[in-house]
């Protein structure tokens, strides 16, 4: 499913970071299980092996084929039960899942050493019910009252959950020897410098340009930035934080707003700044450049991911390529 985020109940699943682009199983966010799962580990009831799927050929793969009772179970379980229906056809699904759990999930099976949990599959099935109560169903009852009108089981979700074990260990061993260098992360800080600028700033945000004029006259004339904020801003925070904004990245405004902080000279009273949200004005109290050394580890981790990612994306292009996936009914059949 190239190009498409990965479905909300998998990665709910897995509590996987989302593979940008590519759609595919990402890291875990946590591979060794937490404490109840350790604790459930001899209650947890085995997860039975795959069932012997029936119907038609709707496609085939380079190694195997799919039935129609698959890829319908799947495709009830991964996009109509968490209510994804209006966003992919089941001619998408039948790539995203052919590449991920048919073809590349063998590709993960040859792999040695591989460490699997069924005990945390199930809490992760048990827990993906749980996550999609309040979201798209009113109960847990609910939601299982609905897996079994689709014709989709725990079992389905807890055999999905393993098959990413098995996924997840398989990105990690395609990935596992990118790096990142201090050089690269240097080039990237010199690049991307306002990035790592930082502000203290006070600012009152207003709907209407006069009112935002009548505000800095106001201000150029002495008033308390802080009580006018107090009593026109509104912004939200303003509440808490009375119109200032302390050690502020500049990339995490608004690209207005960040433009004007960068430039307005400290301790100046701007002219009113429009943007989405309405007119501004702006004083900038400090204006920080947070030095290389600093920054450095948090540039290599953003760097290693990117690279992650992008090995990700081309691992699905090439699987997908490799597959040779091959409908055998007409798409309307699917």
């Amino acid at each position: 499913m190239q190009n498409k985020r990965m479905h909300a109940l998998v990665a709910c699943l897995l509590g996987v970071a989302l593979v940008a682009g590519c759609g595919g199983p990402g890291k875990a966010a946590n591979q060794t299980g937490n404490a109840t799962g350790t604790q459930n580990a001899t209650a947890a009831a085995p997860i039975p092996p795959e069932p012997a799927y029936t119907g038609p050929v709707v496609a085939t793969y380079t190694g195997g084929e799919v039935r129609k009772d698959e890829l319908d179970r799947q495709y009830n379980l991964q996009v109509v039960l968490p209510g994804l229906q209006q966003q992919e056809s089941k001619k998408d699904f039948l790539t995203y899942y052919v590449v991920w759990y048919k073809y590349l999930y063998g590709k993960a099976q040859q792999l040695t050493g591989v460490k699997t949990d069924p005990a945390q599959a199930r809490q992760l099935a048990d827990q993906a019910i749980q996550e999609l109560v309040g979201s798209q169903y009113k109960s847990a009852d609910e939601v299982k009252q609905k897996m079994q009108s689709l014709g989709v089981s725990e079992d389905d979700l807890a055999r999905l959950a393993l098959k990413s074990q098995y996924l997840q260990q398989y990105l990690l061993d395609q990935t596992k020897d990118l790096q990142v260098t201090d050089q690269q992360a240097e080039t990237y800080y010199n690049q991307h410098k306002d990035d790592y600028l930082q502000v203290t700033v006070h600012h009152i945000l207003v709907s209407s340009l006069d009112q935002a004029k009548q505000i800095e006259a106001k201000l150029k004339q002495g008033a308390d930035f802080e009580k006018l904020a107090d009593q026109y801003s509104t912004d939200p925070a303003v509440k808490d934080n009375h119109g200032q904004y302390a050690d502020q990245p500049v990339s995490s405004f608004d690209a207005d707003f960040a433009k004007a902080v960068k430039t307005l000279p400290i301790g100046q009273i701007s002219d009113p700044v429009h943007t989405q949200y309405g007119y501004h004005i702006i004083r900038v109290d400090k204006r920080t450049q947070i030095p290389f050394d600093q920054a450095k580890d948090e540039i290599k981790q953003t760097l290693l991911t990117q690279a992650q990612n992008d090995k990700e994306k081309a691992i699905y292009a090439d699987a997908q390529k490799a597959a040779h996936i091959q409908l055998k009914v007409a798409e309307g059949d699917l």
